[in-house]
């Protein structure tokens, strides 16, 4: 019996030890897949961000974009790429051991130096926002507009500036971080903003301009809408910036009879255009730019309306925001001299209407290459430097009082190659190419194989099968698709010259040849918008290259323009094999 006893209590602590032993097997992390939700997703958004693969946005939604990065860390740690984040892929992501992404941050901060979070948590992937004045991902408002403003102003892309704290802006906060050497967890808190701040201080103002319009960077401006609020001004608008101060004077402008667009909070051409007449109209230099002057003399009760006996007295000369940017006396910095008697008003990028068509029409019955829309877009730029290069004009393709006067005299100067050099229009056979077989043009997918292989900076080659033209782009920015500018003024001229002279949205298919060498199809549009870097490229802004994406996550996240250039890649592909991609 005793013998008995002494077994039992042996049996009993082995099983007990097996328990414990089961127990700790089966403490295992739980499977994350496509569809799944909550903070333990958030936590592997959150982690694989700071070690370098972007999961397009950190909202504890496991979707394509997470998938993909999980898919990009399985593959870079020799585990199966099947994007499904199981119980191997989670316990390398969080022990610190797994293989860091470019630019990633394993478990310290950017070279093993940054500084902690601005949340003051140094736990990788599990970063909180703890602080309340902490901007994150799912954000919105004018503190979140403003962030996006700074960013582009610094020169990082963040995809719009729409008040909205998406994936772009993320990106965008991650690589300032990065750069700056923050700890890049894409939070925008104290640190950060601050030296954002700073950033900006240096540069002389959040709102300066080269020329023309600008905003104080301690000084603001206040004005009253509509209802009667009453907004403050602390920067200067332009092209793309969204907002309630931008909507307070759309409605400043439509009261005063110089805007006749709707009242939406975006600063778009009929906005600049508005602007432009204003300032024309109050003595202001015309600019299309508004900030601290402008301002004033908009919401001041001496504002001159649209029609006043008084206004077009000033044909842009006036005073800039700026005084050391003020034009010097007798040149309204466009290469027109303010001493002309004429009442042409000043035309230049952005502007609109019967105007600006009876300008393109004459440059285009002297020879100059521009389609006759309406709309002062790149091409228009490019044919009045033309003009004033073979005029001997300040080529800076603005129109003012001079440069039309002399178009329209009746003795202005032909196009001349010569003197215009390679501005407009293409010389023979520049552009042409054979560009490669259909057979060995390849369907590359965006997020798995192209953009892991490729970085900001690099240039590559599109040709259009539809005109045999062929030029280069360089990458500017990496999101969902690729924010690309044309290598030079020669590229843009091609590229419009494939666009049929005309700025348009509608995607053009066409092949691009990777810096690999390999050539895949992709769509674009020719619409210069929002920030650039080459300065040179007769390009005010970039355009956007799509590539091969998922339906379901294209319309979940480009619901209109990202369909649109999917539907157009998938037409044809189909084209050219035959076949239809789901």
């Amino acid at each position: 019996m005793k013998c008995f006893r002494h077994k039992f209590r042996w049996a009993v602590m082995v099983t007990a030890l097996l328990v414990m032993l089961s127990g700790t097997a089966l403490a295992r992390y739980s499977t994350l897949e496509f569809g799944d939700r909550g903070k333990n997703v958030l936590k592997l958004q959150q982690t694989l961000l700071a070690l370098g693969y972007d999961p397009n946005g950190t909202d504890g939604k496991f979707g394509r974009g997470t998938e993909n990065a999980v898919k990009l860390f399985q593959a870079a740690n020799g585990l199966e790429a099947d994007g499904k984040a199981g119980h191997l892929t989670l316990s390398l992501l969080y022990d610190g051991n797994g293989v860091v992404a470019n630019g990633g941050l394993g478990n310290t901060g950017d070279n093993g130096s940054a500084e902690e979070p601005d949340t003051g948590s140094g736990i990788v992937g599990n970063v909180t926002a703890t602080n309340p004045n902490t901007l994150k991902f799912g954000d919105s408002g004018s503190r979140v507009t403003e962030l996006q403003t700074a960013l582009n102003q610094l020169g990082y892309d963040t995809n719009g500036i729409d008040g909205k704290f998406g994936a772009g802006t993320q990106r965008a906060v991650v690589r300032f971080q990065k750069d700056n050497g923050l700890y890049a967890d894409g939070l925008a808190g104290s640190r950060t903003l601050e030296l954002i701040r700073q950033k900006l201080a240096s540069q002389g103002s959040a709102g300066d301009s080269s020329a023309g319009d600008s905003t104080d960077s301690t000084d603001s401006t206040t004005g009253s809408t509509g209802s009667g609020s009453t907004v403050q001004f602390t920067r200067t608008l332009r092209k793309g910036y969204t907002g309630s101060d931008v909507l307070a004077v759309q409605q400043r402008l439509k009261e005063l009879g110089f805007y006749a667009g709707s009242a939406d909070g975006v600063y778009g051409n009929d906005s600049i255009a508005a602007v432009l007449a204003f300032q024309q109209a109050n003595g202001l230099y015309a600019d299309g730019l508004a900030g601290s002057r402008t301002f004033q003399a908009l919401f001041s009760s001496s504002a001159i309306g649209a029609g006043s006996a008084s206004s077009g007295t000033s044909n842009g000369s006036g005073a800039s925001d700026t005084e050391d940017q003020q034009p010097s006396s007798g040149s309204n910095n466009n290469g027109d001299s303010t001493g002309s008697s004429s009442n042409y008003t000043t035309l230049q990028y952005g502007s609109k209407g019967e105007a600006v068509r009876k300008l393109q029409g004459a440059l285009k019955s002297l020879g100059y290459s521009v389609s006759t829309d309406g709309d002062y877009g790149a091409l228009t730029q490019m044919a009045v430097k033309a003009f004033q290069k073979c005029n001997g004009l300040e080529a800076d393709g603005v129109a003012g009082p001079d440069t039309q006067e002399l178009l329209y005299s009746g003795n202005a100067k032909r196009y001349d190659a010569a003197i215009a050099g390679d501005t407009n229009p293409l010389p023979d056979g520049v552009g042409s190419a054979s560009g490669p077989s259909t057979s060995s043009v390849k369907l590359l997918h965006w997020f798995n194989e192209i953009k892991p292989t490729i970085r900001a900076g690099q240039t590559v080659t599109v040709f259009d099968p539809a005109t045999n033209l062929q030029w280069k782009l360089r990458f500017y920015s990496l999101g969902r698709h690729a924010d690309s500018e044309p290598l030079t003024a020669t590229d843009t001229q091609i590229m419009f010259k494939a666009f049929g002279n005309v700025n348009t949205w509608t995607p053009k298919p066409v092949y691009v040849q990777l810096p690999s060498g390999i050539w895949t199809l992709a769509s674009m549009h020719n619409v210069p918008h929002l920030s650039g870097s080459i300065k040179d490229n007769d390009f005010d802004g970039h355009l956007c290259v799509h590539f091969l994406r998922d339906m379901d996550e294209a319309a979940k996240n480009d619901p209109n323009y990202g369909v649109q250039n999917q539907n157009a890649i998938r037409k044809k592909w189909k084209q050219m094999t035959g076949e239809t991609v789901e």
